[in-house]
């Protein structure tokens, strides 16, 4: 399986808040507990996400989830991968796409419970390019060209972005941008490295392009960062 799930997670809010939710580009699915309905749960199924929402929350809310790897969408979406960038699919829409989530809930609600979801036949084989594709693109930070990542995975750029597309649900131009995105952003955020240092250590060509790109992936300049961020490994939603 961990080739198949990337992170396996759970949140439980302290205080009441809100939060901002950057997109990673993958698929998460989710089951949310509001403290102030305990007895119920909603399910929730994410597309790969290229934009920024914010959640609210109260004291007690809880979450838990399973985000897969980003070569594993179609297991969730199949045919409707295509559809799926920006979706979010909530109570009777998420239990029709994946009809085992209704027995999730009081003790049946576990994470190793949710590990096992998705039926094992649903899983497709992933061509071993894409895995090799995308573990290249995070080493290089996301800077890497697509034509060049073809060259590396020997196969041509317009048949590696149609593995992206059919696997992902997003161009390999896309996810590297978001790679790259993250990359920068934790520089800035944890690594204290100046603005202008971050966009040449980022790959950008400059500043501007930077700046666009934060624009694009966060809703905010490199400058005006949110102090109420989720990135991906901080994963409530």
């Amino acid at each position: 399986m961990a080739r198949r799930i990337e992170a396996i997670w759970s949140f439980s809010a302290c205080t009441s808040g809100s939060a901002v939710i950057l997109p990673d580009g993958r698929c998460d699915i989710i089951v949310r507990n509001h403290a102030s309905t305990p007895d119920e749960v909603t399910p929730i199924i994410t597309g790969p996400a290229t934009q920024p929402y914010r959640i609210d929350y109260d004291t007690g809310d809880q979450w838990f989830g399973i985000r897969l790897r980003p070569e594993h969408g179609a297991a969730l979406w199949q045919d409707d991968l295509g559809n799926a960038p920006d979706s979010v699919l909530r109570g009777p829409e998420a239990l029709d796409r994946l009809p085992s989530l209704a027995a999730l809930h009081g003790a049946a609600l576990t994470l190793d419970a949710l590990a096992q979801i998705i039926p094992a036949q649903t899983w497709p084989d992933v061509e071993p390019r894409l895995t090799r594709a995308i573990d290249i693109l995070h080493a290089s930070g996301g800077r890497l060209r697509i034509d060049a990542l073809a060259q590396f995975v020997s196969c041509t750029a317009r048949h590696l972005n149609r593995l992206f597309r059919r696997n992902i649900g997003l161009s390999a131009k896309t996810y590297a941008q978001l790679i790259q995105f993250h990359r920068t952003l934790k520089l800035i955020t944890n690594g204290n490295v100046p603005i202008i240092a971050a966009a040449f250590e980022g790959g950008y060509s400059d500043h501007a392009h930077m700046a666009r790109t934060f624009r694009r992936f966060g809703g905010f300049t490199p400058s005006g960062i949110p102090t109420d961020l989720s990135l991906p490994d901080i994963p409530p939603k």
